[in-house]
């Protein structure tokens, strides 16, 4: 089996034998924006703060998986949801598995809302989560033209429902998960987090706790444009709908325990949104753990290599100290 190294192109990693018949979910290489990207050398985005090692061993996870015959695509949709929606057919999970019975992590990866960058930080960060022990998914929800709300948080939900359905084949506790998100995909994991958007709404149990990096967290003044536009749509400057989906204006005494981190000057998403959720934690006593680094980057995933490095260890203990108690 050859290592996957900073140096090889995501179209060399889709050609890996191991990937055969899941490659186009694991490494897409079709598409507009995939295409661009299709011959570039995974040490490039290191000029753009992304981690080349770290997508380099997050996609030696999954390789070493797939070397061992073990299934790590799920599709979350099927029959007549299809015909309804074409767009489903790309709605899926990618299984992070451990050999033990043991809780799980979802979780949703940034950008904008305009797709899902997994191979820059779910990959990366379901990595870390099962060398710490537990099962780890990520999820490919609906973005682009399709990520009109609610459609990212139903995936969400049909995501979890689908893992907990299936815990025995999954060999996972389905008494015991959390949800975690980056940037934009914080925003769709905040949101879970509440019972007027989330987990009671689509009646399901109340994750353990919620882990958030980077966070989109409002639709109102302080939010970023981008996820704002992509998410709400032709709704974006209605102000009704930018205060139902601010994730700090539907906290309660109820929401998860939350672990959640940002950069002082992040120069993405503007650092009220993390201060916004904060000071609703802090009103309504929600437990939470609130780290800051001082720096102005975004988009640093798991941290290796950064100010950030540790924190996916750090935000896992957190949930460990909780989960017993949901």
């Amino acid at each position: 089996m050859d290592k996957i190294t900073e140096m090889l192109t995501f179209k060399q990693i889709h050609e890996l034998p191991e990937f055969a018949g899941c490659a186009d979910y694991i490494v897409p290489v079709g598409g507009e924006q995939a295409q661009q990207m299709a011959n570039t050398p995974l040490s490039f985005f290191a000029q753009i703060g992304w981690s080349p090692e770290a997508m380099a061993y997050g996609f030696g996870r999954l390789q070493e998986i797939c070397a061992q015959g073990k299934r790590v695509y799920y599709p979350l949709y099927e029959g007549k949801d299809l015909e309804k929606e074409p767009a489903l057919r790309e709605r899926f999970l990618i299984h992070f598995p451990v050999e033990k019975k043991t809780g799980f992590v979802v979780t949703c990866s940034g950008g904008a809302y305009i797709g899902a960058a997994s191979m820059i930080e779910g990959y990366p960060s379901c990595k870390e989560i099962n060398d710490l022990g537990y099962h780890a998914f990520t999820v490919n929800y609906r973005a682009g033209v399709n990520a009109k709300a609610p459609n990212p948080i139903e995936d969400l939900a049909v995501a979890v429902r689908y893992i907990l359905d299936h815990a025995e084949e999954l060999n996972v506790d389905p008494e015991n998960y959390a949800v975690a998100g980056f940037s934009a995909g914080g925003h769709l994991a905040a949101c879970f987090g509440t019972e007027a958007l989330g987990w009671k709404k689509y009646s399901l149990p109340k994750p353990a706790a919620v882990i958030l990096a980077y966070p989109v967290i409002t639709m109102q003044q302080y939010t970023h444009e981008d996820s704002r536009k992509n998410f709400l749509q032709e709704k974006a400057g209605d102000i009704a709908m930018q205060k139902k989906y601010s994730v700090e204006e539907q906290v309660t005494d109820s929401y998860p325990p939350t672990y959640v981190w940002q950069c002082e000057r992040d120069n993405t998403v503007p650092i009220e949104n993390t201060q916004l959720l904060i000071q609703a934690f802090e009103q309504y006593h929600v437990p939470h753990v609130y780290r800051t680094f001082d720096s102005e980057w975004h988009g640093w995933g798991c941290g290796k290599g950064t100010l950030a490095e540790g924190w996916v260890k750090e935000a896992i203990h957190f949930w460990e100290k909780y989960r017993q108690k949901a």
